[in-house]
């Protein structure tokens, strides 16, 4: 199975607004591959408030030459068509993604995607919270959090823990065991990544 991690970074609160993209690959149980990619926002979005670049340090000369997400689209959407996608908090990524195709008037990408939030909620759930750093914290992982692709490559470790904790074989079955069901996102429509309500 080939697994493609994704991280979003916006200028501001415009799900549009995406400034970089981070990405990590997973192939036989390890990764094999990560980068980034500087994004210049599209221009109804362009604004860096200081709050997004106080998280991600991101500021508007660093993407003066960047590409808008129409000429990165072909590039992004060839790593996109792995068996499935991953994002910790994938709600917020696939919402970027889907704002973008949007503004670009693009169809949205055939994806199968996984949140490794969701997945850690359910399967350590005596922790204070499910964050990407408590969670690297808790595994004694270090990355610099809030760099896309340090944060595509963190959702990929804890992925790969998450499997081996489970002792689950794959992504899938990881999802089973947790009673967790893929989201998909398709050129015609979108449904969320959800966790089936655990009976008391």
């Amino acid at each position: 199975m080939k697994i493609t991690c994704i991280d979003f970074e916006t200028a501001n609160g415009a799900r549009g607004s995406a400034c970089s993209v981070g990405l990590a690959v997973i192939e036989d149980g390890a990764i094999t591959l990560s980068v980034e990619k500087l994004i210049k926002p599209h221009a109804s979005c362009r604004y860096f408030d200081p709050f997004n670049i106080a998280i991600h340090g991101i500021r508007p000369g660093d993407v003066a030459d960047a590409p808008e997400f129409g000429e990165l689209a072909p590039w992004l959407f060839d790593f996109l068509r792995a068996d499935l996608v991953i994002a910790h908090n994938a709600a917020f990524d696939m919402s970027v993604l889907r704002a973008l195709c949007d503004l670009y008037q693009m169809p949205y990408p055939e994806i199968q995607y996984f949140c490794t939030c969701k997945a850690a909620s359910r399967q350590w759930p005596e922790l204070d919270n499910h964050k990407l750093d408590t969670l690297c914290r808790h595994l004694n992982y270090q990355f610099s959090h809030h760099n896309a692709e340090a944060d595509a490559r963190a959702a990929g470790m804890l992925l790969l823990q998450l499997i081996q904790d489970a002792q689950a074989r794959d992504a899938a079955e990881l999802a089973a065991r947790l009673q967790i069901t893929f989201g998909v996102l398709t050129p015609g429509s979108y449904r969320p990544c959800s966790c089936r309500r655990v009976k008391k």
